[in-house]
């Protein structure tokens, strides 16, 4: 855009088709942006000085790029200035920035992205998960067998993967299986998952993925985006083969990377997962995430925009557990 106007847009870094990354300045305010064109939505993720003159020009961006949605990553403090904007808050991210909490608020540029097609049905979904949780906990705490309490927790766990399986961290040359797997299953996708060129510098950057294999196969992925900065991770890009489903491999791969990322000093992880999907909502609950929201119409995956519920969880400190290889 053009630096002529009364404001700045600096982009630092783009994707064609996908999204561009781009540093706003308004006087002596600032912000951090990210134009996502495949979700038509604005990502805010860090902003100083006045946010009502971001505002402004977030409006004339959506206005000009046809985007439907604006989002708004913020700290506690700034919450009512966002409000006053016009922002509803949608959900939280628990210990986003190095232990303090994120709230996420949107905005709508076009109305009738804001409202929920499927309420009812995620709102099943996300009571189903909670009450599975609290049946568990009671069911170990009446058991006065320590022998029989492992064998529940390992049941309702599912610790551990079936002999034939194998666990391990990706590396280059599996980049292009990966690829093929996830263009066979993901036919639409936030990201360019499909494409290795993608996924190799994903990996050289700040992305860990994990794989579980049979017989040198890959059945499942998953991955977690680091924010070095923050310390926290998004567990993100879950994926099993249609024929490998409801074996818990997806729950093994979330372990892997939270023990992986706990090593590696960070304190929580989240996730956004479909509010549709009844079995990946159930896998974070029982692994100890917490439902702290859900954004409307946030993603746009298979057919149209879907909603994506939020998760998160406080990592314990295992710095001295070895690596997953």
């Amino acid at each position: 855009m053009e630096k002529n106007l009364p404001f700045i847009l600096e982009i630092k870094e783009e994707l064609a088709g996908y999204w561009k990354k781009i540093n706003l300045e308004i006087d002596e305010s600032k912000a951090e942006i990210v134009i996502d064109y495949y979700n038509s939505r604005i990502k805010v993720m860090n902003f100083i000085g006045v946010f009502e003159k971001i505002s402004g020009i977030l409006k004339i961006v959506a206005k000009v790029e046809k985007i439907g949605k604006i989002i708004v990553y913020a700290p506690l403090e700034n919450i009512k200035e966002i409000e006053t904007c016009g922002y509803v808050e949608e959900g939280t991210i628990n210990g986003y920035y190095a232990g303090k909490d994120c709230h996420v608020f949107s905005s709508y540029p076009e109305t009738s992205r804001g409202v929920s097609s499927n309420k009812g049905n995620e709102d099943r979904i996300i009571e189903s998960c909670l009450r599975k949780v609290i049946i568990t906990g009671r069911k170990l705490k009446k058991l006065d067998d320590p022998q029989k309490n492992e064998s529940i927790r390992k049941q309702t766990e599912n610790l551990g993967l079936p002999e034939e399986y194998r666990l391990k961290s990706a590396v280059q040359a599996d980049a292009s299986a990966m690829a093929t797997l996830y263009r066979q299953e993901f036919k639409f996708y936030p990201t360019p998952l499909h494409m290795k060129s993608y996924l190799l510098k994903t990996m050289d950057s700040n992305v860990l993925y994990f794989l579980a294999e049979k017989q040198g196969t890959i059945l499942s992925l998953a991955s977690a985006e680091m924010d070095p900065t923050n310390k926290c991770a998004e567990i993100t890009d879950c994926l099993t083969i249609p024929s490998e489903r409801g074996k818990g491999l997806i729950k093994e791969l979330i372990k892997a990377l939270e023990m992986e990322l706990s090593r590696r000093g960070f304190r929580s992880s989240y996730t956004l997962c479909r509010a549709l999907s009844p079995g990946i909502n159930a896998a974070f609950a029982s692994l100890g995430y917490a439902y702290t929201g859900r954004l409307v119409n946030n993603c746009k995956i298979g057919n149209g925009f879907e909603d994506m519920n939020i998760w998160c969880k406080i990592l314990k400190n295992n710095r001295s557990k070895q690596r997953i290889n």
